[in-house]
């Protein structure tokens, strides 16, 4: 069982809806290979791209700390006084009966980094319980990892009413992702990064430990 962390006093927060335009802009630039296995997985599974600004959805969360965090002896990496988490969403226009996305969440702190390219499909627009695809090595798998451990934190650690958004948001994936951020507010960009970090030491003072 991993210690309790060190919490250190977060001196400031911010969110920022990212400009729709730019995150469309550079989903069309990034040809990454784990997003391009996961657009063409998307595709095969009866999905496209849907080209527009409003079926892409972006968020940035910045933490400080008002003290530098620094790692016990033996964890790699050096001192860390932000983190900023940032996720983008490319909605994937299938059939009637299921819901695709494909986006990347990033949480970047000190010289530490995290990344996670997903594939999501939700059959019969079931979101909460959506399957999930990630790139491991060249080949696209399906786990049960970060949306998991998202969709855990959001009804474990939030209000009420931003934990029956879980289930009871509806849409696309991009609305259903804006009706998250509407009810939740910071609390469902917290547990997205909370997600992403997987328990870091670098990153887990300021969103938290979920394990995947």
């Amino acid at each position: 069982m991993p210690g309790h962390p060190r919490v250190p006093i977060i001196r400031n927060e911010r969110t920022e809806i990212l400009d729709r335009g730019a995150v469309l802009t550079e989903f069309r630039a990034n040809r990454s290979l784990p997003l391009r296995l996961l657009s063409d997985e998307a595709q095969v599974r009866g999905g496209r791209p849907d080209d527009r600004p409003e079926k892409v959805f972006g968020y940035r969360h910045s933490l400080d700390a008002v003290n530098p965090v620094r790692p016990s002896p033996g964890q790699a990496g050096g001192e860390v006084n932000n983190v900023e988490f940032e996720i983008r969403v490319q909605e994937y226009t299938g059939g009637a009966n299921t819901q695709l996305a494909v986006g990347e969440a990033s949480l970047r702190g000190g010289d530490s980094s995290a990344n996670y390219p997903f594939l999501l499909e939700a059959p019969t627009g079931d979101f909460a319980g959506a399957q999930e695809f990630t790139v491991v090595g060249n080949n696209v798998v399906p786990t049960q990892t970060w949306w998991t451990a998202v969709t855990g934190c959001l009804t474990r650690e939030c209000v009420t009413v931003c934990a029956n958004s879980v289930a009871t948001c509806r849409g696309s994936w991009i609305e259903y992702l804006g009706c998250l951020a509407w009810n939740c507010g910071g609390c469902w960009v917290k547990c997205a990064g909370c997600a992403t970090c997987n328990c870091g030491w670098w990153c887990q003072w300021a969103v938290g430990c979920c394990h995947q």
